[in-house]
Parts: structure tokens; C-alpha cells; sequence
């Protein structure tokens, strides 16, 4: 698909960005090959030409989901090798610890609602983020400190306009407060 396109993202907020960044820089990785740092995202859809009736349809479902936030805890780089265009290329990505429960209702809110806008949405995603889709080298062993992203906002963002790939926000809505832990409110009654 050519042109800009439309998509549902979460992004990371500053604090969460800057210890991604401490984590890149301590694991010496090569800088010069990484997505600019406000492209990094968690993917929460399929992509979708920008059209005037398509950026519609994806402005009411994005008013129409209703999921709760959730944390994911990154705790590695990993890399993967990635067909297309008739050669691979190196991706490196954060990766999160499990698959909480809560994304993938998340996922689901999304769905429906594209589904409910009829945009079909075919693909899944796994929590992670992307930071280079042009890496030069597989990674080795990473270090690094766990780090807590709470997904509490949905973007819908447009991307591939201009010389620079960058996504513009078009579209915000914030997601409903997770209930508390009850572990943490057990332990504070004891």
C-alpha cells in the first residue's frame, strides 16, 4: 500500500521513552539505524489507506472503544528478520514479559469497533515496539532494567507523509482506568 496511511497506536509516554532510550544506549546499540524516538509505538491495527471515508470510519471507532488500560513490562531487545519487497531486513524491538490479559482485550475493543465501521482487520499483534526496521546486525544478549508501559491512550495516527516517515495524531481518546491491583490493596490493610 502506497500513501499515507491510517492506524491504531498506543505510545509510549516521555518518561517510559527516555528509559527505552538509556536502555539502547547502555546495550551500545548503533543509533544511526533506529526509527526517530516519537515513531515509537504499540501497534493496535491493521494500516488502512488515508482516505476522506476511511479516516471517518476510523474516527468513530476510535470515539466508540472502550477498554480498560494496561501495563506491559518491557524486558528485552530482541531482533527478527522480516521478508518483503524481495529482500529481508533486520528489525529490533522491544519485547514485553507475557501477553497481559488486558491487551488483548484491548485488541478486541478495536476490532469491533472497526468491524463495527466496516473495516475488517485481519492481522494480530503482540506487545511490543518496533525501534529500527533497518537494523545492521542480529543482536546478541541485551541488558536491561524492566520497564513499566501503561497503555492508557488510543492514537489514531496518520503515517508516510513527507520526506522522513513520521505519524501525525489526528485522533485521541483515553482509555478507562485499570481497577486497582488487589494485591497491592490486600497487603495495605495487613
Amino acid at each position: 500500500m502506497k500513501g499515507p496511511r491510517l492506524i491504531f497506536v498506543a505510545k509510549p509516554p516521555p518518561e517510559v521513552a527516555a528509559a527505552m532510550w538509556k536502555t539502547v544506549a547502555r546495550n551500545g546499540l548503533d543509533s544511526s539505524t533506529l526509527s526517530p524516538q516519537d515513531n515509537w509505538h504499540q501497534t493496535l491495527s491493521d494500516r488502512y489507506g488515508d482516505t476522506p471515508e476511511v479516516r471517518q470510519k476510523m474516527l468513530r471507532a476510535g470515539a466508540r472503544v472502550r477498554a480498560q488500560a494496561c501495563t506491559l513490562v518491557l524486558n528485552r531487545i530482541r531482533d527478527g528478520v522480516h521478508k518483503g519487497q524481495g529482500k529481508n531486513t533486520i528489525h529490533w524491538s522491544f519485547r514485553a514479559r507475557g501477553r497481559p490479559h488486558c491487551f488483548d482485550a484491548l485488541l478486541v475493543a478495536v476490532r469491533q469497533a472497526l468491524y463495527e465501521e466496516g473495516l475488517a482487520t485481519e492481522t494480530g499483534h503482540t506487545p511490543h515496539s518496533t525501534i529500527s526496521y533497518w537494523a545492521p546486525t542480529r543482536l546478541g544478549p541485551t541488558r536491561m532494567d524492566p520497564i513499566a508501559w501503561t497503555l492508557d491512550e488510543l492514537l489514531l495516527v496518520v503515517g508516510g507523509n513527507g520526506k522522513t516517515y513520521s505519524y501525525e495524531t489526528i485522533g485521541s481518546w483515553p482509555l478507562q482506568p485499570a481497577p486497582p491491583d488487589p494485591t497491592n490493596t490486600q497487603l495495605r490493610l495487613f
